[in-house]
């Protein structure tokens, strides 16, 4: 029988391992019970598609004094009950949802940004991070996708300097990210043993701390071509073609 690899279901096989539950946010499978439960822990969650890719269907919804608040794009909807607020939520996303716990990204004027970490094996060679950049959001969006947002990609070194607060090294960041990135691939590869590409999609909070949002076993590669260095993406590609 072939594991699933949704969302919920790399979640699950991410946080058997003790070293990576405190890098990997709260994740439910959606239901109305799950989305006030984790309303009242959180503030703040994402609910999304289970199978989804491309920040579509992606939404964030807030528990606010007088009732709810769902954003989805750029519009935000308000409701006065968990009732209506999950009917709509079904509307645009389907049957097959999961809720997570919102990670208050780093942010680059004003927009959020997440991190693509690419992480790749060939044949019984180890695991090893060939590739990270950052997407930025576009204006008005709470979603990194670049190409639905109209956002951007830039240098992870770029973006700490940009963002974080003055005297924070990127090298010693990059590092963490990388260590987290590799924990997850080896964890991850425990239980999909055909995997030799994964693209993670990666945060860095508002204090600098590191988490892992989800894990793509087909990522888009071309994000890498944006950057004016062509190295990261040739040698991604590398990988691939062994």
């Amino acid at each position: 029988m072939t594991k699933s690899t949704g969302k919920y279901t790399k979640y699950l096989a991410m946080i058997e391992n003790k070293a990576l539950i405190a890098h990997v946010p709260e994740t439910r499978k959606y239901s109305e019970e799950q989305l006030a439960r984790m309303l009242r822990r959180h503030k703040h969650v994402m609910v999304k598609p289970s199978g989804g890719w491309g920040g579509k269907g992606v939404l964030k919804v807030s528990a606010e004094p007088r009732g709810y608040e769902v954003q989805n794009g750029k519009q935000k909807h308000r409701f006065t009950s968990i009732g209506d607020t999950s009917k709509y939520i079904r509307k645009q996303g389907g049957s097959y949802l999961i809720v997570q716990e919102r990670i208050p990204l780093a942010r680059i004027g004003g927009r959020p940004y997440d991190l693509r970490v690419m992480v790749q094996r060939t044949g019984r060679s180890p695991w090893k991070v060939t590739g990270k950049l950052v997407k930025v959001a576009g204006k008005g969006y709470m979603v990194t996708n670049v190409r639905l947002s109209g956002g951007r990609v830039t240098t992870f070194e770029n973006a700490v300097r940009q963002s974080l607060r003055a005297g924070t090294s990127p090298d010693e960041i990059g590092r963490r990210i990388d260590r987290t990135a590799l924990t997850a691939a080896k964890q991850l590869h425990r239980h999909y043993k055909w995997i030799r590409t994964i693209g993670l999609d990666m945060a860095l909070d508002r204090n600098g701390r590191e988490w892992i949002i989800e894990a793509n076993f087909q990522p888009m590669l071309s994000l890498f071509n944006r950057l004016k260095d062509k190295k990261m993406y040739h040698r991604i590609l590398s990988y691939v073609r062994k």
